[in-house]
């Protein structure tokens, strides 16, 4: 048992009566409501889809859509796979990120930090006391910032949570980057601008 049971454990046996009924113990959640987190994702994996299908109807040639996919697949994947390499990721770890980053890019209940984590993880040692060495390299005020973050990321708990974390965030920036910069840059000269994608998809709504 863990430390952190142990006194109210302890406290059950000395008063028994205390004990929360039975029922609260082993009933189910009834799963009631609507499942917004699942809807949302949903919503936006097929707006994502159908920005795709809209261009196409709206006159966009198939080589402008392969393109415009190719770019958004090789954007998401190398900066996911790059923040990933900086957080100390392993080579494996952070190409497995990089490879799913343009599918969980757009779908907010999956992240392309969890598939790297996962692949990390296989190769760490993960376990409680990593936990306690956190705790007691936090409470170390004689080492500098610099110092600190080094020696935690030796510990590798804090580092499986960096690199998850870093291999989201890379990812999020280059949905941010490819939406108001790789565009506008890439495709201007097919599309006219931003402000054309917006009459293709607005022109392929009408012809669907």
């Amino acid at each position: 048992v863990g430390a952190g049971h142990r006194a109210g454990i302890e406290g059950y046996l000395r008063d028994p009566t205390t004990l929360p009924p039975m029922e609260d113990l082993v009933g189910q959640e009834s799963g009631r409501g609507l499942p917004w987190k699942k809807a949302v994702g949903y919503a936006i994996t097929v707006g994502f889809v159908g920005f795709f299908l809209l261009l196409a109807l709206g006159g966009a040639g198939n080589a402008f859509l392969l393109r415009l996919f190719g770019a958004w697949f090789l954007i998401n994947g190398v900066f996911a796979f790059a923040f990933a390499k900086v957080a100390g990721a392993r080579w494996l770890s952070a190409g497995v990120g990089g490879a799913v980053a343009w599918l969980t890019s757009i779908n907010p209940l999956l992240a392309p930090g969890w598939f790297t984590g996962y692949v990390e993880l296989r190769s760490l040692t993960v376990n409680v006391a990593d936990i306690g060495a956190l705790n007691d390299l936090l409470a170390d005020e004689t080492r500098s910032a610099t110092e600190l973050v080094s020696a935690m990321l030796d510990v590798p708990l804090f580092r499986l949570i960096v690199v998850v974390a870093m291999t989201n965030v890379g990812s999020i920036v280059a949905s941010f980057l490819f939406a108001a910069y790789v565009i506008p840059a890439m495709f201007g000269a097919e599309v006219g601008g931003v402000e054309d994608v917006g009459r293709l998809l607005v022109e392929g709504a009408l012809n669907g």
